[in-house]
């Protein structure tokens, strides 16, 4: 009876993204499409940092709910998924801000 009692717990974003190279599907992106999905991310950290500057929503709020959303959608469509994940990834990133180049 304890058995039927317990409730699968959904799968973590960070063990999700470790698991993206599992994944049973494992397309091969070109260029151009590589650059769409970068072109893409950057275009929707532009609106949603635009936002957070008028005072509507934060980047941070925003960037986890996509990732969790990727992980939600990702265990219907693999890319799909790990595309909103990387958005996700980027706005992250845009909250660290501009990184100085590493000295060789």
């Amino acid at each position: 009876m304890e058995a039927m009692n317990k409730t699968k717990k959904p799968a973590s974003l960070r063990s999700w993204i470790a698991t993206l190279g599992l994944r049973r599907s494992q397309p091969k992106l070109s260029a151009v499409e590589r650059a769409l999905v970068g072109a893409n991310g950057k275009a929707l950290t532009m609106l949603v940092t635009a936002l957070q500057a008028r005072g509507h929503l934060e980047v941070e709020e925003f960037s986890n709910l996509l990732g969790i959303f990727s992980v939600v959608v990702g265990d219907d469509d693999d890319l799909e998924g790990a595309i909103l994940a990387i958005w996700a990834a980027t706005l992250k990133e845009s909250l660290r801000g501009p990184t100085s180049p590493v000295d060789p």
